[in-house]
């Protein structure tokens, strides 16, 4: 394939509050080719975060997306302006877990501690392919397993609160790739 996979080109994130504008990302630009990896380094509060959250349309409100490209190279060669798709449409919810996915720094606040760590991978599985119950269960096992979490068939049972950090962040990576995006 052919050029970059992921190009960020002059992209502008603000938050509108009522103390005024937090300018979080304001003319990030970079490229993402195959079979290389990328960091983005900074001091903590620089917009890494709000970045990658812009690529993948979910920017917690009172923030948007005021100018700039994100453009995907899909799979089929065609290439999709991540920022001219409804955040909540359906187009960006099968890029999201489907060709893109996102290991979030802090688990606790991704993880449900309300539902079993099996529940919210069976959710996500099922969300986006059409397993059975019995089937997504397996696959989420299966994953914790990859992902090296020790005894995965208890564990699809726990709840986050009985997890490590390290764990839970091993179920962040494991909800990520669930979709081989």
């Amino acid at each position: 394939m052919a050029g970059p996979i992921l190009s960020v080109r002059d992209l502008h994130t603000h938050f509108f509050a009522d103390e005024g504008v937090v300018r979080a990302v304001d003319g990030t630009s970079f490229d993402l080719y195959a079979g290389q990896t990328l960091g983005i380094v900074g001091e903590s509060g620089c917009g890494k975060s709000v970045t990658a959250r812009s690529i993948l349309r979910i920017v917690d409100r009172p923030g948007r997306i005021v100018s700039g490209e994100i453009l995907l190279r899909r799979a089929d060669g065609s290439v999709v302006d991540m920022v001219q798709l409804p955040a909540d449409g359906r187009d960006a919810r099968a890029i999201r877990g489907g060709e893109i996915g996102l290991v979030f720094q802090e688990p606790m606040r991704s993880l449900s501690a309300f539902h079993s760590i099996g529940n919210q991978l069976v959710e996500a599985i099922r969300l986006h392919s059409t397993l059975s119950k019995k089937a997504a269960r397996q696959r989420a096992i299966e994953l914790l397993a990859m992902v090296g979490i020790p005894r995965p068939q208890q564990r699809v049972d726990a709840y986050s609160f009985e997890l490590s950090g390290g764990l839970r962040q091993r179920v962040m990576i494991a909800t990520a790739l669930l979709c081989e995006p």
